[in-house]
């Protein structure tokens, strides 16, 4: 009989353990090589792939474009939804009206605002006005005009036929701008989940305009306004329904709007100056009659510190400010030089306007426990 047969298996494993400890023992290299982690392959980096069509669709549903139809005339209004949205909670609404000859896509654009508001869960709407123009209100060119005079079938004098120019032919649909406004905030309000009694309007430019006269107009619906490179026109009728909170935002240096007022819109409209403006929208709210001073530090290294002038005692708590950004043109502080600095002035970096806004906005809301649409 064999060895290995006549063996039982216990006895085998033992004496293959000692077999093996012998080997190590002889050299002990054999044994710390064993104990080494093999090297693991060094992975490449992945190249960046593009969005899946899931991305694609959570970013379509972000960013929507949206129409409404005003007297047959289509007008549209683009709508961004924070990151996270979540139909079960109500956010507040900005709405963000662009300057002259702007859009809704370069308002979102030069303010940085879609993510400003993606961090802090705001709803950003953008109306678009009529060919980059919006009816503010007073001022407008009347609304007919005889063609120029020369020498015709009937003697010289006669005025010739004129047809109307586009300014004229689209005057009609520039003037249902509030009715619009009032369409987009329904659509809005019941398309979204949305706060109702925090909805609040901030304009650039004649944007600007168009915020004071929907504070002016629409004081049922809007919780505050900020107004940025505009002032109130002397000649506005504005009779508010309640107090409204007003943040005025005016660069020393605006070669369109004037800090110290004047003539704007080929002399068209006299303009108060900021200082005077939030006086004036003091007087409305009832504050007390001087405001107090203080200085906002410069964010960035070389600007100049903010002059804030704060309107306080306001009935409702309806507070005014304004400041008054040194240096600053016709533009949105912390945003983009949308224009060339001879047109438009400089962009100031020493504040954010975005967080200056919204820290004054937020706390604002319509009274009254309802006011929640879903």
């Amino acid at each position: 009989m064999k060895l290995g047969l006549m063996l039982s298996s216990t006895t085998r494993w033992r004496l293959t353990t000692v077999f093996l400890a012998g080997l190590l023992s002889l050299n002990p290299a054999w044994a710390q090589d064993a104990q080494q982690p093999q090297p693991q392959e060094e992975s490449k980096p992945q190249a960046e792939q593009p969005p899946t069509q899931t991305q694609a669709q959570e970013t379509q549903r972000h960013d929507a474009k949206e129409e409404v139809e005003i007297d047959d005339h289509t007008r549209t209004f683009a709508v961004h939804l924070p990151q996270g949205y979540d139909s079960q909670q109500h956010y507040p609404v900005v709405i963000l009206l662009h300057g002259r000859d702007q859009d809704a896509a370069e308002m979102a654009r030069l303010t940085h605002f879609n993510e400003f508001a993606d961090k802090d869960s705001i709803i950003a709407i953008y109306p678009n006005a009529v060919n980059g123009r919006w009816n503010i209100g007073v001022g407008q060119p009347p609304s007919y005009r005889r063609g120029p005079y020369r020498r015709g079938p009937y003697g010289p004098g006669y005025p010739g036929p004129r047809r109307p120019p586009a300014e004229q032919r689209e005057r009609p649909v520039r003037a249902t701008d509030m009715q619009f406004l009032n369409r987009v905030l329904d659509r809005v309000t019941t398309h979204y989940s949305v706060d109702t009694r925090r909805i609040y309007t901030v304009g650039l430019g004649e944007g600007g305009f168009m915020a004071i006269r929907m504070g002016c107009n629409m004081a049922d619906r809007i919780a505050a306004i900020a107004v940025v490179a505009a002032a109130m026109p002397k000649t506005l009728n504005c009779i508010p329904s309640r107090p409204i909170p007003a943040l005025f935002m005016n660069g020393t240096d605006d070669p369109i709007v004037h800090f110290d007022g004047g003539r704007y819109k080929d002399g068209l409209i006299h303009l108060l100056s900021a200082e005077d403006t939030v006086k004036e929208w003091a007087r409305l709210n009832h504050c007390a009659e001087k405001p107090s001073e203080s200085k906002l530090p410069a964010l960035q290294k070389g600007s100049k510190d903010t002059k804030v002038y704060l309107f306080d005692g306001c009935k409702e708590n309806a507070q005014v400010a304004l400041y008054a950004v040194k240096d600053g043109g016709h533009t949105w502080p912390g945003g983009e030089q949308y224009m060339n600095e001879k047109e438009v002035g400089k962009t100031s970096h020493a504040l954010d306007a975005n967080e200056t806004i919204w820290s004054f906005l937020v706390t604002r809301k319509i009274a009254g426990e309802s006011g929640v649409e879903k």
